[in-house]
């Protein structure tokens, strides 16, 4: 059986687009490619309480991102794409990834 989730690498800030066919997920303060429809911006984590209990624990923000991205997909405000690339200096944000609804529509591209 096929895996149609969508494909998510992981790499460092760079300058310019991604190829045709590919969202883009930056962190709030970098520069993004001026004109590309299928940019997302990682918001500052906010902090959760100090319980951290999984009903009260905030989004992590790549996962908020990820689902505004698959939304405008399928609502049809955002180009049609295939692969999301994110480009980070933090840590790779595959935790992002075991966030349920994420992992139900995205997976690592390890390729």
């Amino acid at each position: 059986m096929a895996d149609d989730r969508i494909l998510v690498r992981f790499s460092p800030p760079r300058p310019g687009g991604p190829p045709p066919g590919v969202a883009l997920v930056v962190e709030a303060t970098a520069l993004a490619p001026r004109g590309h429809p299928l940019v997302e911006r990682i918001a500052p984590e906010q902090p959760g309480h100090g319980a951290a209990c999984p009903c009260c624990a905030p989004r992590a923000s790549l996962a908020t991102a990820l689902h505004r991205l698959f939304l405008r997909r399928a609502r049809g405000t955002a180009p049609w794409f295939d692969r999301v690339e994110v480009r980070t200096a933090h840590a790779d944000g595959s935790a992002a990834l075991d966030d349920p609804l994420v992992a139900a529509r995205f997976r690592r591209d390890d390729g």
